[in-house]
């Protein structure tokens, strides 16, 4: 891995990405794939239907795509450190709350607030500092990132169900609520740092004071209006939008549909909880993958693992009648690498495209798209359950919008705006975290 060739350290940049996988760990592998455990408990103790329910998912989602172009915005202006930092301390306030709740009401307050933690603390800072620390192992940085939150999806969930077991929901909620400030607080208070000048390096652990490094030191790519104008920057969203659809649904409503099945409350969180634990080697393999291939035939890889996930359910599950732990296996092994390559891919595409210059700020744009599929997801697979005492249809609605969306990444251009990259002002790049 790249050093700097000041007395041969390790670069800066990869203690930033082992610190931004233990933030995910806590931040994302508690704002992602918990509520699906939560949910059951909620329904009982709130006495409402499943849609009712999954419409807190919905607010959630608006909340992250409105949220994520400001924290874009905020990163770029105001430098990673203060906004994950303030946006984790909100995050342990947010899970007190949620051990409060009382009223449907309630629950869709706080998930409103949850929306904008979530956007702060998760995707958009983490996945704009590995852009703006590395180039040359930016894929593989990427994978490792990431892998904070398949490493979350599969401890956290079955943990979650033991706490609920051992103590009930609201306490599972306040130990949730301490962790935030007894450990990941603290972390990025001591080490979280802006930009590779801060320790003075420039991306890849190049010394700024080389001709290499000072060229490489600042970020080129098209300004965000021009990325918008672009017909690559409408297919990635058109995939964020059909691929997040899938995993959405199918993520918050696992649970209730293996508990409607007949397994145990601990068993049915082996299904998300097991298929995040594939996402570890899928990520990091998506992520050296990246480094090599083009992004664009491995996002129409990804949206065939998508589509993978809701069928193995309709077949061995509802059609073959399994209801051990071959179900769980199937299941995981298609949705982990489903979740794993999406979240690799699509982040360095977006990257590829249009370069780092303002990425923080693209990014965040996109992950509109990555808000309105959580929206749309888990909320239509809540209704057609609801109407129909099935998921059956919203599976096959599942994957119909993966198979769509490989078409839309076959039809992207990587190269196309490349002759248009111009490198930041100097201070832009001094704010760009």
């Amino acid at each position: 891995m790249a050093k700097t060739r000041q007395g041969g350290h390790i670069y800066y940049g990869w203690w930033m990405v082992a610190l931004m996988f233990f933030m995910l760990f806590f931040t994302a592998g508690q704002g992602f794939y918990t509520f699906s455990v939560y949910m059951p408990r909620l329904i009982e103790e709130l006495e409402c239907d499943v849609f009712s329910a999954t419409i807190a998912t919905a607010l959630w989602a608006i909340v992250v795509g409105i949220a994520s172009p400001f924290v874009g915005t905020c990163m770029q202006r105001f430098g990673a450190r203060k906004v994950l930092i303030s946006a984790t301390a909100a995050a342990g306030a947010v899970a007190f709350l949620m051990s409060m709740l009382t009223t449907l009401w309630h629950l869709y307050a706080i998930y409103l607030l949850a929306g904008a933690t979530v956007a702060a603390s998760t995707l958009v800072p983490a996945q704009t500092i590995v852009t703006i620390w590395f180039r040359k192992y930016r894929g593989r940085a990427m994978a490792l990132t990431m892998m904070g939150i398949g490493l979350g999806g599969l401890l956290l969930p079955p943990l979650t169900a033991y706490l609920i077991a051992l103590f009930g929901w609201r306490s599972a909620y306040r130990v949730v609520a301490v962790l935030h400030y007894l450990i990941v607080l603290p972390a990025l208070v001591l080490f979280l740092k802006n930009r590779p000048a801060d320790v003075g390096q420039a991306p890849d652990g190049a010394t700024p004071d080389d001709e290499a490094g000072a060229v490489a030191h600042q970020p080129a790519g098209v300004p965000r209006a021009r990325a918008i104008r672009s017909a690559a920057f409408w297919l990635i969203v058109g995939i964020y939008v059909l691929q997040l659809y899938s995993i959405s649904a199918i993520g918050v409503n696992t649970q209730l549909f293996a508990e409607h099945q007949g397994f145990s409350m601990k068993m049915a969180a082996l299904f998300m909880a097991f298929a995040l634990g594939v996402t570890l080697p899928a990520r990091f393999a998506t992520g050296v993958l990246c480094d090599r291939f083009s992004p664009k035939y491995l996002a129409a890889v990804a949206a065939l693992f998508v589509a993978a996930g809701p069928l193995s359910l309709e077949v061995c599950v509802v059609k073959l009648g399994w209801t051990d732990y071959r179900a769980i296996a199937v299941f995981a092994l298609l949705q982990g690498c489903a979740v794993g390559s999406n979240a690799i891919v699509l982040p360095v595409l977006v990257g590829r495209c249009f370069g780092e210059r303002d990425f923080g700020k693209i990014m965040g744009l996109v992950m509109v798209g990555f808000a309105v599929g959580i929206i749309l997801g888990p909320t239509s697979a809540g209704k057609i359950f609801d109407k129909t005492g099935s998921y059956e249809g919203a599976f096959y609605l599942c994957i119909a919008c993966a198979l769509l969306s490989a078409v839309l990444a076959l039809l992207i251009r990587l190269n196309a705006l490349h002759t248009e990259f111009e490198t930041a002002e100097p201070d832009d790049a001094a704010t760009t975290a």
